[in-house]
């Protein structure tokens, strides 16, 4: 009996989580981002927010904090960037997403930060951890202390990768904060963060965040996902010697994730120049319509990133909805056109539609409703005989060339002697019919959807597509990065950990040393 209670008490809990999580982050027909944060990266005046505060799981935006841990060290002199990271056993049993190095590999600590910083890579941010910190423990434990000195308030680390822990929690408002400190601190590691992509012998990694390749001017940071979190993003981008960023967590796609991302940023500019509020297109509307929203009026003053509150209430988890069996519509699952002008002829089709399919199932009730007419007189059917004659048509004349003529008269063949005629054309009704039917004198009536036109539907509704606010993408040099090169680090502050002969008999077998891209959308992938 207490298992049956257990379970059930169990199943109560998740559909209790499941409902607080669509309250908490659809609120409407469609789903939206959970949370978002637009900033000025120069004095953390918010120029927009929705649940700044709101704890959630970062995934791999951690790696910012990683790399911030990690800069720190090189500039206390305790390694350099081309120090030595040593793949140990611990790193190599990383989940996805991983670079699949072979037990003992030697990178340096710069190869290190530039793999984490794209492909976010599991494996490398653990070796990493372990060469900086001298074990994974003590890394943490520099990232937590790190986050109090910074005044993340909400924040706490478990891991230095982002891979699902319950202890990992942060808020967009804590990430803002990371972002700053990263580009007050360590503005000369700024090409970490601009990099579309790293090549690796024959192998091109790109980096995950496609903003940028795709959005002018954008310079940074990093994206994370995992199930429980859903698609982040924290991003930067530069225009006219003004930097922003933005926050976003909670996507239930990359694709909304770097579109909302992206509008922010855009609409962030346009309103530094004008001091016009922000408002993301249709967002939360209830009929999800997809309206632009284009900055106009006047911003209210929201203060400023150190001016938010820590986070209070419970974490949310996406995990019922991200990775459930159906995710909820997003507006831009049918894909995007690139203007204004675009979206409102979009808008203009769908409206004439909805005016045309009203009018018509109006029609339709109207041709239902009305008396019947009468059904028209029956003509009995005539038989059609054969021709006795010497000639049967072949085609039209149209279809005959000119001048020419048939060689020889084609003719019915001659009725065989022995053999009865056979009837020519429509049987009548009286050969089937049973006995004593008589035919009725009147044909039935036409359908009345006929009779007024109405039987062929309508085409297909206009398909509604979100405005977009990424570019084509350009093409961009990916950084070379190579196995070795490592040199020995100064003031170590403990020994490289791991490395030695894998454990016998194994818990599971090793992945292949050559392991490609794991699924972007992987439950254990912390990119």
């Amino acid at each position: 009996m207490p298992t049956v209670l257990a379970k059930c008490w169990g199943a109560m809990r998740v559909a209790a989580l499941a409902a607080i999580v669509v309250a908490v982050c659809t609120d409407r027909v469609r789903a939206e981002v959970g949370a978002y944060l637009l900033f000025d990266m120069a004095n953390g005046e918010i120029i927009a927010k929705h649940k700044a505060s709101q704890p959630w799981y970062p995934a791999s935006l951690t790696k910012l904090m990683t790399a911030y841990v990690t800069f720190a060290a090189v500039r206390d002199g305790t390694l350099r960037l081309d120090s030595p990271v040593k793949i140990s056993l611990q790193a190599r049993q990383q989940p996805p997403s991983r670079m699949g190095f072979a037990l003992g590999t030697v990178i340096t600590v710069e190869t290190a930060l530039r793999i984490i910083l794209t492909k976010s890579a599991n494996d490398v941010s653990v070796a990493l951890a372990e060469s900086v910190g001298g074990t994974q423990a003590a890394f943490v434990a520099a990232m937590n202390e790190t986050a109090r000195t910074l005044g993340m308030a909400s924040t706490t680390f478990d891991n230095p990768h982002g891979l699902p822990n319950r202890g990992q929690i942060t808020t967009a408002r804590d990430m803002a904060v990371l972002m700053m400190a990263l580009q007050s601190e360590f503005p000369d590691r700024a090409d970490f963060f601009t990099m579309s992509g790293v090549r690796l012998g024959k192998r091109v990694l790109r980096n995950f965040n496609v903003l940028i390749r795709r959005f002018p001017g954008a310079d940074g940071m990093k994206t994370g996902f995992i199930c429980s979190s859903g698609f982040n993003l924290a991003a930067s981008a530069t225009r006219d010697g003004v930097r922003l960023g933005a926050v976003v967590l909670g996507g239930l796609t990359s694709r909304e994730r770097d579109q909302r991302t992206a509008e922010l940023l855009q609409k962030g500019f346009e309103a530094h120049r004008s001091g016009g509020r922000v408002v993301l297109d249709g967002f939360g509307d209830v009929d999800a319509r997809l309206v632009h929203a284009p900055v106009s009026g006047e911003r209210a003053a929201l203060g400023r990133i150190a001016d938010l509150p820590p986070g209070e209430t419970p974490v949310v988890d996406l995990r019922p909805i991200v990775c459930g069996d159906r995710r909820p519509p997003t507006r831009y699952d049918a894909g995007t056109v690139a203007t204004v002008e675009a979206l409102e002829a979009q808008r203009a089709d769908v409206l004439a539609w909805a005016i045309a399919h009203k009018a018509r199932e109006a029609a339709i009730r109207k041709a239902l409703s009305a008396p019947r007419e009468p059904g028209t007189a029956l003509t009995p059917p005539t038989r059609v005989e054969p021709p006795d004659g010497p000639a049967r048509a072949l085609s039209g004349e149209a279809l005959r060339p000119a001048a020419w003529s048939a060689p020889t008269p084609v003719a019915f063949p001659a009725a065989h002697p022995n053999r009865e005629r056979p009837k020519a054309g429509r049987l009548d009704v009286a050969d089937f019919a049973p006995e004593g039917w008589t035919p009725a004198a009147l044909a039935p009536p036409p359908h009345p959807l006929s009779a007024a036109g109405l039987r062929e539907p309508l085409p297909e509704k206009p398909i509604e597509k979100a405005l977009g606010y990424l570019g084509p993408a350009r093409s961009l040099a990916p950084i070379a990065i190579s196995v070795g090169g490592a040199k020995a680090r100064p003031n170590a502050s403990g020994p490289i950990v791991g490395g030695g002969p894998a454990p016998k008999p194994r818990a599971r077998p090793e992945p292949p040393a050559d392991e490609t891209l794991a699924a972007a959308e992987s439950d254990t992938d912390g990119g």
